[in-house]
Parts: C-alpha cells; sequence; structure tokens
C-alpha cells in the first residue's frame, strides 16, 4: 500500500495505514484498489472527473472517494486543501474492502462503525461542510498530521486515529443530515432533520461538544427562543438540546474508547466533561457499562472476533 505512515523513534516499524497531505499536488491520482481518499477542502474549488461524470466542489467541502473510483483532476481554482489517504483498517482493524463490498459484517464492526463509511461507498463524491463544523474539522485534521508527521511518544497511532474519527464522525453526520445519498431516512435509524433552524442549532452542538454548551447559546445559534428549540427537539428527535449534546458527546467517546488507547481522563476532557466522574455517570447512565468496562469488552470483542476470522480461514 502506497500511502501509509510508519514508526520511527516510538513504535518503530508500526505501520499505519493512513498518510495526511495538506495541498497535495492531486495529478496522477493512484487510489484504485489502495485506498480511500478523503479531500477537506477548504478554500476555493476543485473540479473533478469520476466515471465518465464531470463535477465541481466548492468549499466548505468533503470530497469522498472509494477504492475503486479512479478519479482525474480537471482544475484548481485558488484551492486549499487536506487529502487524507486511509484504508478502513485503520477505522477498525477488522475492517476490509471485501467485506464492505460483500456487506458480510458479522460481529467484526457494529453498525455504527459501517455508516461512518457510506459517503464512500455510496459514491457521495461531494459533501459540504456546515461553516458551524469548518474550523473543528480543520483543527483536527492538523492535530492528527502533526500527531503521525512528529510521532512524539508511544501514543502518535492512537491519537491520529482519535483525531481521524472527529473528522469521520462530522463526515458521516454532514452527509446523514442533508440526506445524501439516502432517501429520507439513514438506515441506522437516524431521522433526517428537514427544520433549517433545528438542523443548525445540531450543527452547533456537534461541532462545539467538547465545549462548555448551554440551551442559551444553542437558541441563539439556532435563532429561536429556548422554548421553541426544547419543543422542536422533543418533536423531531425525542431529547432536549442538552440531552442531545450528551448522547452526542457519549457517541464520539464510544468510538475513541472502542478503537484507541488514548487514557478515559484524556477521553473526557476531548468530549467535553470537566472530571472523569462526570464522564463515567453520564457514560454509565446510557450504556450500562462504565468507561473502562466498555473498553475493556470492546479490546476483547475485537480479540474473539480475529480470533474467529482467523479460525474460519483454517
Amino acid at each position: 500500500m502506497q500511502h501509509i505512515t510508519v514508526g520511527r523513534k516510538y513504535n518503530e516499524g508500526k505501520v499505519a495505514k493512513i498518510e495526511c497531505v495538506r495541498n497535495d499536488r492531486l495529478q496522477n491520482i493512484d487510489i484504485k484498489d489502495k485506498c480511500f481518499l478523503l479531500i477537506i477542502l477548504t478554500v476555493g474549488k476543485l473540479e473533478f472527473k469520476v466515471e465518465n461524470e464531470q463535477f465541481c466542489a466548492a468549499a466548505p467541502a468533503f470530497i469522498c472517494f472509494d477504492e475503486t473510483a479512479d478519479p482525474v483532476l480537471i482544475s484548481k481554482q485558488k484551492a486549499q486543501y487536506t487529502c487524507i489517504y486511509f484504508h478502513p483498517e485503520f477505522l477498525n482493524v477488522n475492517m476490509s474492502f471485501e467485506m464492505l463490498r460483500k456487506k458480510e459484517y458479522g460481529d467484526i464492526a457494529s453498525t455504527h462503525d459501517l455508516f461512518l463509511l457510506k459517503p464512500f461507498t455510496d459514491k457521495a463524491y461531494v459533501v459540504p461542510i456546515a461553516e458551524t463544523q469548518l474550523e473543528k474539522i480543520t483543527q483536527a485534521a492538523r492535530a492528527m498530521q502533526e500527531e503521525l508527521q512528529n510521532q512524539r511518544d508511544w501514543y502518535w497511532s492512537c491519537r491520529g486515529r482519535s483525531y481521524f474519527m472527529e473528522i469521520i464522525i462530522a463526515l458521516e453526520r454532514m452527509y446523514g443530515l442533508i440526506g445524501y445519498g439516502v432517501t429520507h431516512q439513514k438506515s441506522d435509524n437516524t431521522p433526517i432533520i428537514k427544520n433549517a433552524k433545528l438542523r443548525d442549532a445540531v450543527l452547533y452542538i456537534e461541532s462545539r461538544f467538547d465545549e462548555s454548551v448551554t440551551l442559551p447559546d444553542i437558541a441563539k445559534a439556532a435563532g429561536m427562543s429556548h422554548t421553541t428549540l426544547t419543543a422542536l427537539m422533543k418533536e423531531e428527535l425525542g431529547l432536549t438540546a442538552i440531552e442531545y449534546l450528551m448522547k452526542y458527546r457519549i457517541t464520539v467517546a464510544e468510538k475513541q474508547l472502542e478503537f484507541t488507547s488514548v487514557p478515559i481522563k484524556d477521553i473526557a476532557n476531548m468530549t467535553g466533561f470537566k472530571t472523569v466522574q462526570h464522564f463515567s455517570r453520564v457514560f454509565k447512565a446510557q450504556t450500562g457499562e462504565t468507561p473502562a468496562e466498555f473498553q475493556k469488552n470492546a479490546v476483547q470483542k475485537r480479540k474473539d472476533d480475529l480470533n474467529g476470522k482467523q479460525n474460519s480461514r483454517a
């Protein structure tokens, strides 16, 4: 595989199947049968041709290509962007292109993990980025690139995956909220939000979930009163704004616990909790397990899945 990051001083020789490049030349793009390509376009326009179809992406936007794509760059217009080349294995060690195509997932990954890659497998190509999300996405991309390049300690790969998860989750949410590729309802039963102001509220929550967010902040961002916001949230999502915030924080935390080795106290801080104790209480209330129990069970599940996969090949 061409696009990889190899450990140097720490975890020497370790291969992380991901590469992050800012303002890559994007000439003679060769990703077929090797990796997915995610482009985060922050400024300008990029014009591509894929499978005899020509399209233009205007910033801010995600551009998504799966491993079967053969994209040809037609033009750049004052474009600034970050390219992330990755194998699904970097997201989930048990994932492969073959499994995604055959949809033979078994117990290897949860339904949500699979939907994280739907913008690629659905050939969405261009997914607009909400302005409220852009800064957080670009910060995560810069942080991921720094971790992969500098490799400052033994956790460089874990931290890189952690920032990558932030980006992929944001992509999946943008894709779902605007209804791309799916008619009216996402297959994981998350409703498409049609009310524009409510969508603004949700995007505000998801772009600032790691900050001290209050109901007045969310209502102001959505341009509506506290009462109206609460009523709309309950009607369309079945949750209040703060309940949605907590649920989203825990969803992000689950992915970090499941697929990284980042310490629990760091995950608590990264997901907006001021103390590990508060994080643990909310996490257990929503999942039935403490963060430590969830992480331990997730690691054991991956080992069991991997052993089952190896035994089936024997």
